[in-house]
C-alpha cells in the first residue's frame, strides 16, 4: 500500500511521496491525496484498489500551491542575498503612533484598550532608518504593510514589502542593488535571466535602462515644458495640452503623475527594467537634493513591463530641513482632508 499526491502528466497517472515518485497503472484520479493498495509491476504500481482522503482539487488549488512554493524560493533567495553581503536582518512593530505624512496615504487605524490611537504601518521606513542612526549599517527587512486604498490589479490594503538600508551611500549604489538582487534572484529561480509576462519576453541582466524623468517626458510626454526646472510652465502646458484627464484645478503633481500614468508609464521596461532617475524636488519628501540640481530629488524608481517594482531615494539627513518637509506634507494632508498624524519626533 502507498499514499501520496496524485498528478498527471502527458496522460499518465502518478503518485508523489517523501520518496519520490510512482507511475501508477489500473486507476483512475478521483482525489488529490489518495491510500492506493496494489503490486508492483517493475517500477510501476498496479492499483487494485484505493481510498481518497482528499476530494480533487481545482486547478486554482494546484495554482495556490505553485504560488506558495515560488513564493518561498524567492524569499529564501532575498535572504541569502543580503546575508551573503553583510546585512543583518531586522523586525520592526507593524503598529505605530505615527503612519507617515504622504499627502495621498492613508492608514489602518485600531485602538488600544485604553483608547490610544495607533497604525498599521505603511512601511517599516521610519522604524528602519531610527535603526541605521543607532550604527546598524546595512539592514533589510521583509515585512507586512497596509494601505487603505482602492483594491486594484497591483494594489493590495495588506501586501508584502521588501526594505533594506546601507550607510555611508547614495541612490545610486541602492540601484545597483536592485539590480544584482533582480536578477541573481530570477537566474536562481527560473535558470536564466529572461520573463514572459503578457505579452513581453524581459530580459533583467545587468545593465538596466537608466533614464531621467526629464529625458522620459522630453521622449513620450505631449507637454514641451521640463517638469523639473519649470513646474509652473509644464502646468500650464499640461492645461493646454488637450489631455483628457487634465483638468484645470490640477496642481503640478496632479497633472504630472495624470500624464505619467498615461503617457510614460507604459513605455517603461518592455524589454529591459527602466529605472527612472532624479524627479522634481517636490517629489521627494524624505530625499536629498541634487547638489547640482536643486529642483531635483535624488530618487529613483523601477519599472519592469510598466509596473512599478521598486523605490528608493539618496536620505535627507538634515533635520531642520526634514522636520520643514513633514510639516509642509501634514497641512498639505488636512488641505485634503485627510487625517492629520503627528510627526514623529524620535525619528527626527
Amino acid at each position: 500500500m502507498i499514499t501520496g499526491r496524485i498528478f498527471r502528466d502527458k496522460g499518465a497517472s502518478y503518485l508523489s511521496d517523501e520518496s519520490g515518485v510512482v507511475r501508477l497503472s489500473g486507476m483512475k484520479c478521483t482525489g488529490s491525496i489518495v491510500e492506493a493498495k496494489g503490486t508492483w509491476t517493475g517500477a510501476s504500481f498496479e492499483v487494485s484498489d484505493h481510498v481518497a482522503l482528499t476530494p480533487k482539487t481545482s486547478a486554482a488549488a494546484e495554482d495556490r500551491r505553485r504560488i506558495h512554493g515560488l513564493r518561498a524560493d524567492v524569499l529564501r533567495g532575498i535572504r541569502s542575498f543580503f546575508d551573503s553581503r553583510g546585512f543583518t536582518e531586522v523586525e520592526t512593530p507593524l503598529l505605530t503612533h505615527s503612519p507617515g505624512m504622504e499627502p495621498h496615504l492613508r492608514a489602518f487605524e485600531t485602538h488600544t484598550k485604553s483608547g490610544r490611537p495607533l497604525f498599521l504601518t505603511t512601511s517599516p521606513e521610519y522604524a528602519m532608518k531610527r535603526l541605521l542612526s543607532e550604527g546598524l549599517e546595512r539592514i533589510y527587512q521583509v515585512c507586512k504593510s497596509f494601505r487603505d486604498e482602492q483594491h486594484a490589479a497591483h494594489h493590495n490594503p495588506e501586501f508584502s514589502m521588501l526594505e533594506w538600508y546601507r550607510a555611508y551611500t547614495d541612490y545610486r549604489h541602492i540601484a545597483d542593488d536592485t539590480e544584482s538582487l533582480v536578477a541573481e534572484l530570477t537566474e536562481r529561480i527560473t535558470g536564466s535571466t529572461r520573463l514572459s509576462f503578457r505579452d513581453n519576453t524581459i530580459d533583467v541582466a545587468r545593465p538596466w535602462v537608466r533614464m531621467t524623468v526629464r529625458e522620459a517626458f522630453n521622449r513620450y510626454s505631449d507637454v514641451n515644458s521640463d517638469p523639473c526646472d519649470e513646474p509652473g510652465a509644464f502646468l500650464e502646458g499640461a492645461r493646454k495640452s488637450g489631455i483628457a484627464s487634465i483638468d484645470e484645478s490640477d496642481d503640478f503633481d496632479t497633472a504630472f503623475f495624470k500624464i505619467f500614468l498615461d503617457q510614460i508609464e507604459p513605455h517603461l521596461g518592455s524589454s529591459r527594467p527602466t529605472i527612472l532617475m532624479d524627479y522634481p524636488a517636490s517629489m521627494g519628501a524624505l530625499a536629498k537634493r541634487s547638489s547640482d540640481e536643486p529642483t531635483v530629488a535624488e530618487r529613483f524608481e523601477v519599472y519592469i513591463a510598466g509596473i512599478e517594482l521598486a523605490n528608493a531615494f539618496t536620505e535627507l539627513n538634515d533635520p531642520t530641513e526634514q522636520q520643514d518637509r513633514l510639516e509642509s506634507e501634514a497641512a498639505e494632508r488636512a488641505s485634503l482632508g485627510m487625517p492629520r498624524h503627528p510627526i514623529d519626533e524620535s525619528f527626527l
